[in-house]
């Protein structure tokens, strides 16, 4: 995808920024110049985290670099198994057959099934766990057939749960959650609430690119 460097001089908090202020190209870089085989489980966990956060920017915007992703997002998670819990490892199967269905809609019977069997098992084996608590909230807010009073509530808890983190302050699935959270009260025309969420937001991390667009978008009531 890139040029191989060193993966090391990517930091967490560069990861993070990059985030921010959606400099997707900074995961880019990260992803293809990591050597999965040398790194330490630690690492491999946190690149698994970015691989499948990037997956989903290549999933919206199509085309091969897409399906290479999700190529290497699979071989990597399935590597990690034994790695990482359980539960966070169906949680990212859920994921990636949601990433697989966005990309190739015929297959919706087997994908959907991989991605309700595998959050189901998640939330059975770590009901408090917030990440798949987060991915509870996908599946009931993008499925067609989803609850989004119930994708509220499991964003909500999983917010929670991530600021009773020491080590949460600077992890990029935090912010993915309030957005989300954001875009929820949104679509069952809670604008106010919305906009006040997003202003507590804004306070927590004021450099968020993501929620300043978000409080653009709902003055304007584009949302």
């Amino acid at each position: 995808m890139v040029p191989s460097i060193c993966y090391a001089q990517y930091s967490n908090h560069q990861l993070y920024q990059a985030y921010l202020t959606r400099d997707m190209n900074v995961w880019q870089q990260y992803i293809a110049s990591a050597e999965w085989e040398k790194m330490s489980n630690e690492e491999q966990k946190q690149l698994l985290n970015y691989e499948y956060g990037f997956a989903a920017y290549c999933v919206t915007k199509g085309g091969n670099d897409a399906k290479e992703m999700l190529e290497l997002y699979e071989n990597h998670l399935h590597a990690s198994k034994g790695i990482i819990p359980d539960a966070e490892y169906h949680a990212y199967l859920s994921g990636l057959y949601s990433y697989k269905l966005s990309l190739d809609k015929t297959q919706l019977l087997k994908y959907s099934r991989g991605i309700f069997d595998n959050i189901k098992q998640a939330a059975e084996l770590q009901p408090d766990n917030p990440f798949v608590l987060s991915m509870l909230g996908n599946v009931e807010f993008y499925s067609p057939f989803g609850n989004k009073k119930k994708a509220l509530e499991y964003y909500q808890k999983s917010n929670t749960l991530y600021h009773q983190m020491p080590d949460a302050k600077e992890l990029w699935n935090v912010r993915a959650v309030q957005m989300t959270i954001v875009q929820c009260l949104a679509k069952m025309n809670r604008a106010e609430e919305a906009k006040q969420q997003c202003e507590l937001f804004l306070k927590e991390e004021p450099n968020c690119l993501i929620f300043q667009t978000l409080m653009a978008d709902l003055t304007s009531k584009k949302l």
